[in-house]
């Protein structure tokens, strides 16, 4: 405490001896590491006990002794002294509960008053300089985008936080090209740019086809459905009390064949079913009042770009004349007349003779007899167009000079012969080997009698097939039927 007169009271000294005594007895020296550590501090200040230091009998050393040695005093008595008066302090301190203070002596310990009885001595050397590596600036972790900080006229700042139209504006100019570009990086951005839209057309291209196909094929299983097979109809009686039960104020037309009584209900326009063996040529056909009406609308009357197959609007669906068309599209997904691809070589043609078409009235066979490569254009052939869409010839000899015009186009022979007498059934679809080509295939109706067996190894192939010039010209070839006779009928 301070004296009455306000002058500081000298600081207690206390003996080697009574130094120890009161460490000893204090109640903070309770584990191991602190007697070890005290100990190593009071046998060091032991051993560098200078003449002058008090005594252990000497309590009270005199205020020369405490003093720094004078200036004639060896300089190892100096030395020496200075170590004793600095240990000392240290630990004098630290038992009456001095803090450290900046001049203190850096051994690995400081004693404290109270539970914090041990401090790191690290701890005085935290703010010089950390010699580990650190991680350089292109290590580091990009900041996020910081808002701008924008002065105000009277001087104060104010954040500005970027609006939506700022962010779109920046990144409109990052993947377009615009006026801020260079050359070499407006071209960049304009070719990215045509490729992105390019894959992401072409994305929606497939997706939509893939889905308009996948609902074809539905559609033609649905329609299959609607069949009565022929070998579950016991009593034909019971069937149409069936249908009229459903469907009372359908009138279905005379003469019609139970199975297909169920899909003329839905579709009127129906007038047969076609069907060739070993293709996936199995769908009904329809007639409309021209011959574009189903071009892009299916049996149901909702537009596809598949259609549904139809019969020429100038035939007869009941009374088949003498040469019946049907048309339909050759669909890269092979549905519709697709597979009428095949009749283009042997093969295709020996794996399926016969066609099997069926009006609502009777069911008729076909044994293939001729397929051919045609023009829809006139320019396409010198301004003429071979007409294969003729459905009556006016004579049988009008007829049989068609069917040899059709002999110089067939890709082979079949075996299968015509006579003036006979009908024949006609396959329209598109082909491509130049623009708007058409693939045709002709069967002659199963005569009366004749066995529908067909001696596919008679088939020859045509060494001087004709074609339209369109054909020569892609091909970069002469036509050597250029001044041959055109057909006409």
């Amino acid at each position: 405490m301070p004296k009455q007169n306000g002058s500081p009271e000298p600081e207690e000294v206390l003996s080697f001896d009574e130094l120890k005594k009161k460490l000893a007895d204090d109640d903070v020296q309770t584990d191991a590491q602190t007697d070890e550590e005290l100990d190593s501090l009071l046998s060091e200040l032991r051993d560098i006990v200078p003449e002058n230091s008090p005594a252990a009998d000497d309590p009270t050393p005199s205020a020369a002794e405490t003093s720094e040695p004078a200036d004639d005093a060896p300089a190892d008595d100096a030395e020496q002294s200075e170590d004793y008066k600095s240990i000392y302090d240290d630990v004098l301190r630290s038992v009456m509960g001095k803090t450290p203070n900046a001049n203190m002596t850096g051994r690995k310990s400081k004693f404290l008053s109270g539970d914090d009885q041990f401090v790191d001595v690290t701890a005085h050397y935290e703010d010089y300089a950390d010699l580990t590596s650190q991680p350089s600036e292109e290590d580091e972790p990009p900041l996020p985008e910081q808002p701008q900080v924008v002065q105000d006229a009277d001087g104060s700042e104010e954040k500005h936080y970027r609006t939506f139209n700022e962010i779109f504006r920046d990144g409109f100019r990052k993947i377009f090209p615009n006026k801020h570009d260079t050359l070499g990086e407006g071209i960049r951005k304009a070719l990215l740019d045509i490729a992105v839209v390019t894959l992401c057309g072409c994305l929606v291209y497939f997706g939509v086809y893939a889905v308009q196909s996948r609902q074809a094929k539905k559609q033609i299983a649905d329609i299959k459905q609607q069949l009565i097979d022929d070998t579950d109809i016991a009593n034909e009686s019971d069937v149409w009390s069936e249908f009229l039960s459903k469907y009372p104020n359908i009138r279905l037309p005379e003469g019609i064949m139970p199975k297909y009584a169920y899909l003329y209900a839905i579709n009127q326009n129906l007038v047969g079913w076609l069907k060739i063996p070993n293709t996936i040529v199995d769908v009904q056909v329809v007639q409309g009042k021209d011959n574009s009406e189903y071009l892009k609308k299916d049996f149901y009357g909702n537009y596809s770009r598949y259609g549904c197959p139809y019969m020429d609007y100038r035939n007869d669906p009941k009374y088949l004349q003498k040469n019946t068309i049907v048309y339909g599209h050759h669909m890269s997904d092979g549905l519709v007349f697709a597979d009428l691809k095949k009749y283009q070589t042997i093969e295709g043609f020996q794996a399926s003779p016969v066609i099997q078409f069926d009006t609502l009235y009777r069911s008729y066979t076909f044994k293939v007899y001729a397929a051919f490569i045609s023009n829809s254009k006139e320019e396409d052939d010198g301004g003429y167009i071979f007409n294969y869409t003729v459905t009556d010839f006016g004579s049988n000899d009008k007829f049989m000079e068609y069917i040899a015009a059709v002999d110089e186009r067939k890709y082979y022979t079949t075996g299968v012969d015509i006579l003036p007498t006979d009908k024949i059934l006609t396959l329209s679809t598109c082909s491509y080997e130049f623009s708007d080509a058409r693939l045709v295939v002709i069967g002659r109706m199963l005569r009366d009698g004749e066995s529908a067996a067909v001696d596919t190894t008679l088939a020859t192939a045509n060494s001087n097939q004709r074609f339209p010039q369109a054909y020569y010209d892609k091909k970069g070839q002469t036509n050597p039927f250029a001044d041959a006779p055109k057909w006409t009928p």
